[in-house]
C-alpha cells in the first residue's frame, strides 16, 4: 500500500497553488471578521447613544409640554381679569359721558335761572365764608 500524504486543509492546497500561505488567508478572514465585529460594536454603541438622546429629548419635550400647559392655565385668569377691566373701563366711559351730558343740561338750567333772577330783579346774597379766629 502506498502511503498518502495528508494535506493540512483543503484551502491550503488552494493557497499553495496561488502562492499564498494558509496563514495569510486566515489572517485576512480574521481581519475581515474583526472589522465586521468592530463595525457592529460601533453601530451598537451608536444605537445606545441614540436611545439615550431620544430619551433625553422625550423628557425635554415633556417638560416643555408641562410648562406650556402651566402657562395656559395661568393665562386664563389673566385673560378674565383683562376682560373684567375692559368692561369696567367701558362702564366708566359711559358714566363719564352721562355726567358730561348732565353737567351741560345743568349749566343750561343754571343760565336760565340766572337770567330769570336778573329779569325779575331777584338778588341773592352770596354767603360769606367765616373768617378764621
Amino acid at each position: 500500500m502506498a502511503t498518502q500524504k495528508a494535506s493540512p486543509s483543503p484551502s491550503s492546497d488552494l493557497a499553495s497553488l496561488s502562492g499564498v500561505s494558509w496563514f495569510s488567508v486566515w489572517r485576512r478572514r480574521l481581519y475581515w471578521l474583526i472589522s465586521a465585529l468592530s463595525g457592529t460594536l460601533e453601530t451598537e454603541r451608536e444605537i445606545v447613544e441614540l436611545r439615550k438622546e431620544t430619551e433625553r429629548l422625550r423628557k425635554e419635550t415633556e417638560q416643555i409640554r408641562n410648562e406650556k400647559e402651566r402657562l395656559r392655565s395661568e393665562k386664563k385668569p389673566i385673560e378674565n381679569e383683562i376682560e373684567r377691566i375692559r368692561n369696567e373701563t367701558e362702564q366708566i366711559k359711559n358714566e363719564t359721558e352721562q355726567i358730561k351730558r348732565d353737567n351741560e343740561r345743568l349749566a343750561v338750567l343754571e343760565s336760565k335761572i340766572d337770567g330769570l333772577f336778573l329779569k325779575y330783579n331777584i338778588g341773592l346774597e352770596i354767603p360769606r365764608k367765616p373768617e378764621k379766629p
